[in-house]
């Protein structure tokens, strides 16, 4: 079944009449591919990379922008970086790989009977594979009265272009933000705007930064090299509501943000509050396609669906009970679903544990596995706090079972490698603390191990 689309006369549309002229000799099994994340930008180059000419390919992306590097949005918010610059595949790059792509479409429904998917333009495109790669949404709070102007989400270019807008309308230095979140995209928005100008307090329900990759100690740390950016904190606290308030010659409440009122009754003076609290996988169409679903879109180990013609793949997918946020097991599902798809090679997914590395604020961080003690573990740590350096190593049953490192992360590869193989480590210590390299037992000890 090749591609085909009816019912409109876009000029995205005119682009699956331009495929590649080896189609006119040899109708090609059609692939079309819902979303233009990251993750089908990496899924592309390992098709490309594997059989470029075995599907017509069609990408349908909702947003008006080629594929483009997320990670990097608070660097464009900052004003680091521009939206050029994060771009990895302009829209001619499809042209130049003939790929159809759809700019700005968006996907209504799938028919799963007749292998078709629909789009708000009321357009139809066959489908023989389809890949789910619709990603994730800002998650919802619970806050009240969250229809104010100025309260923003910070997911996608659209949202940073609201946010810098916005900012710039009085001017950044009379600005007052709030950033409600602090996770990593939390703490990507208040340094983006803190460095832009704008006075920042960032809000975070539990007491310290970067709770999940962080212990108090170097969440603390962290808190206090992004106070030197000029950026307030409250934390162990929620948004209850926003507020706005009534103008002074009129007896009417604005429209406008003026501040949040937190869970301890604490107000907070605001004309913008960005929401970065962690992320929704986007499953709506699985649902409605009664494609099976739990929190997302429940996929096996070779990335298909309950439907053998439909994958999913990113942020939208769920697998063995997990979802995915970073992009190292995303591009471990790229890696088997082309393989799927290209060679017929049934290469199993496999969640593995991956290291958390971040640079934040200036600051490096690596963390891996528990970043709490436990019954029946250990834990040493090294703090210098005028350097502000930090390691701690958990160790259980004489093995890694934890690491946090803050300011030196130079050993966090080596922990994590002797965390993954189960090396016995007790004999190190202490000077393992210190550095894999202050140890030259090590090699010795894997032999040790392995025997």
């Amino acid at each position: 079944m090749s591609s085909s689309m009816t019912n409109t006369a876009s000029p995205t549309a005119d682009m699956l009449s331009n495929q590649d002229s080896e189609s006119v000799n040899q109708i090609k099994p059609s692939l079309v591919i819902i979303g233009n994340g990251m993750a089908t930008g990496r899924l592309l180059d390992e098709i490309i990379k594997r059989t470029p000419n075995k599907y017509q390919i069609t990408v349908i992306g909702k947003e008006n922008f080629g594929s483009y590097n997320r990670i990097m949005l608070s660097a464009v918010l900052a004003g680091d970086a521009t939206i050029d610059s994060i771009m990895q595949k302009p829209p001619a790059w499809y042209q130049e790989h003939n790929i159809a792509f759809l700019i700005g479409s968006e996907v209504t429904y799938i028919d799963k009977k007749i292998q078709v998917v629909g789009l708000a333009s009321s357009a139809q495109i066959n489908y023989d594979e389809l890949i789910i790669a619709t990603g994730s949404r800002t998650a919802k709070i619970p806050a009240k009265n969250q229809v104010l102007e100025g309260i923003f989400n910070f997911r996608n270019i659209a949202d940073t272009q609201k946010i810098q807008a916005f900012a710039k309308q009085k001017g950044s230095s009379s600005k007052q933000a709030i950033v409600i979140g602090g996770g990593l995209l939390g703490l990507e928005a208040a340094y983006g705007l803190a460095i832009s100008g704008v006075e920042v307090t960032l809000v975070h329900r539990n007491k310290w930064l970067l709770n999940r990759q962080l212990d108090n100690v170097s969440g603390n740390m962290l808190q206090s090299i992004m106070a030197q950016k000029n950026i307030k904190f409250a934390l162990g606290h929620e948004v209850a509501s926003f507020e706005n308030i009534i103008e002074s010659n009129v007896k009417i409440k604005s429209k406008s943000l003026s501040g949040v009122t937190l869970t301890n009754g604490e107000f907070i003076s605001a004309q913008m509050a960005v929401i970065a609290t962690g992320i929704t996988p986007n499953k709506e169409l699985a649902e409605t396609a009664n494609i099976d679903f739990n929190r997302a879109i429940l996929v096996n180990d070779y990335m298909q669906t309950s439907d053998a013609s439909i994958s999913a793949l990113g942020e939208c997918c769920e697998h063995n009970h997990a979802t995915f946020g970073l992009v190292d097991p995303i591009w471990g599902q790229c890696i088997t679903l082309a393989e799927r798809l290209c060679n017929n090679v049934q290469k199993p997914f496999q969640n593995a544990p991956v290291p958390t590395k971040l640079k934040v604020s200036g600051a490096q961080l690596f963390s891996a596995g528990d970043v709490e003690v436990s019954e029946g573990s250990q834990c040493f740590t090294l703090l210098d706090k005028k350097a502000l350096i930090y390691r701690k190593i958990i160790i259980k049953k004489g093995k890694i079972s934890g690491i946090v490192l803050f300011g030196d992360v130079s050993s966090g590869m080596a922990y994590f490698e002797l965390m993954q193989q189960q090396i016995t480590v007790n004999i190190m210590m202490p000077e393992l603390l210190i550095g894999d390299e202050f140890v030259t037992s090590i090699d010795d000890e894997k032999k040790v191990s392995a025997a």
